[in-house]
Parts: C-alpha cells; sequence; structure tokens
C-alpha cells in the first residue's frame, strides 16, 4: 500500500511543478535571451580534435543573467578531443570533451623528483595517456616500480613525496 501511496505523491510533485512552471512563464516572470553558443557542423566521432572549421553557431534561450553556457566561447571546444560522437547542431556538454594527451601510454618520458635539497632525473612510462595536470601511474623501466607522476606541460613527468 505504501509504495502506491509514493507513486501518488510523486504524480502530485510532477503536477505542482508543470503548474508552477506554467504559471511563471504566463507571467514572464523570467526574462529570456539568446546566447550563441558553437556546435558541431558535422558529426565528430570519439577521438577527432576539434577544429574551429568542424564548429558552426546556434542559438540557445538562456535566462537574463545566468551562467555562461558550455560552448559559448570557441576556446571551450577547438584543441579538445571529443569523447564520444557529436551530432551535428546540437549542444556539447563539458562532459563530452577532454584536453589533448600530452604524454602518450607506453613512450618514455623524463621523470623528474625535486625538493629543497636534491632533484632526482630518470624515465618513466606512463601506463595511459594524460594530459597536462593530469595524474597518472608511471612505471620506471629499470625498477619496474610504479609511482604517480604529474604530466607537466614540456612532456615531462614530476613525482611528488609518495
Amino acid at each position: 500500500m505504501a509504495h502506491h501511496s509514493k507513486g501518488r505523491t510523486i504524480v502530485v510533485l510532477v503536477a505542482l511543478a508543470s503548474m508552477a512552471c506554467l504559471a511563471a512563464s504566463s507571467t514572464n516572470a523570467v526574462e529570456m535571451q539568446q546566447r550563441t553558443v558553437f556546435v558541431p557542423g558535422a558529426v565528430i566521432y570519439p577521438g577527432d580534435v576539434i577544429a574551429a572549421e568542424s564548429l558552426i553557431s546556434g542559438k540557445v534561450a538562456r535566462a537574463a543573467g545566468s551562467p555562461a553556457v558550455f560552448g559559448e566561447n570557441i576556446e571551450d571546444l577547438v584543441g579538445k578531443v571529443a569523447r564520444r560522437t557529436l551530432m551535428r547542431g546540437e549542444l556539447i556538454p563539458n562532459s563530452a570533451v577532454r584536453e589533448q594527451a600530452l604524454v602518450v601510454q607506453g613512450r618514455t618520458y623524463k621523470l623528474t623528483y625535486s625538493s629543497p635539497f636534491v632533484t632526482i632525473v630518470g624515465t618513466g612510462i606512463p601506463m595511459k595517456s594524460a594530459a597536462i595536470g593530469e595524474w597518472v601511474a608511471v612505471r620506471n623501466p629499470d625498477t619496474g616500480l610504479i609511482i604517480q607522476a604529474r604530466v607537466q606541460a614540456d612532456q615531462t613527468l614530476a613525482v611528488d613525496e609518495q
């Protein structure tokens, strides 16, 4: 019996929310404005790097004074990599793109550890591809030891105290 009551409560809440939305829209309580966003001009596939030429401008209605929509600034998208298929003309959510990998899984990179007293330099092989600032598991090819390192802009891997 409690299960049916819960279902009725949800239906009533949805109905009340719908009426509130209708009331707000009929009184023009929220002023809407058109914002320009960048969307794919053609399908962009997972792993593709997004180029400015592959984007077109589109419009989205948003409440006046609301925060920026992801994709309003072309810099949000250009140079990023698609995580999933991006359809022509559809908004691109932030979760659908990632930074380009700066270090590639399986390749050898300079690995550094620095403290106020000593700097140690060696080599390391990342266990996965990663972008600037990301933490990645790195294997030392000489010892087989796996440690965590952060990808640096100069394609080196920096080790913090473990």
